[in-house]
């Protein structure tokens, strides 16, 4: 799940605002040790497992517990990079893109159909006119 939770250095209030409604009470997180999931993690009553970053430094990979969503956010930095002109507003919708790619099913026609079913299940109408009537934003 990548979400945009807002720019500048995470708080408390931002990250349970952004996650809180997303993840069930009492699940498992494992974590850094970053003072903004203190509140999700009370509120929620989730089972903390936080790791401090530099105990981890050094460690391979193979044996680092935070591995996998460092590895997530290395790939998600790397695409974001590699469409460096999309514009910010739309940050979200290329985070939904990328978690799609990333994420099971691993079938490609299998993911064509969730995005078409999602289609069908979202309709929005934009006019011929309403699309060409408007001027450029560049």
């Amino acid at each position: 799940m990548f979400l945009v939770e807002g720019t500048g250095k995470p708080s408390q209030k931002k990250t349970f605002e952004t996650f809180g409604n997303r993840i069930a009470p009492k699940s498992k997180l494992i974590h850094d040790k970053e003072a903004a999931h203190k509140k999700l993690v009370k509120e929620l009553a989730l089972n903390s497992v936080s790791y401090a970053s530099k105990e981890l430094k050094g460690m391979l990979d193979k044996e680092n517990p935070l591995y996998p969503v460092n590895r997530a956010h290395a790939i998600m930095k790397m695409f974001l990079n590699a469409h460096s002109s999309f514009n910010r507003d739309d940050l979200q919708g290329y985070l939904n893109l990328f978690s799609l790619v990333t994420n099971p099913p691993h079938e490609m026609l299998e993911k064509v159909e969730l995005v078409i079913i999602s289609a069908f299940n979202n309709p929005k109408t934009l006019r011929y006119r309403d699309f060409y009537n408007t001027i450029p934003d560049f």
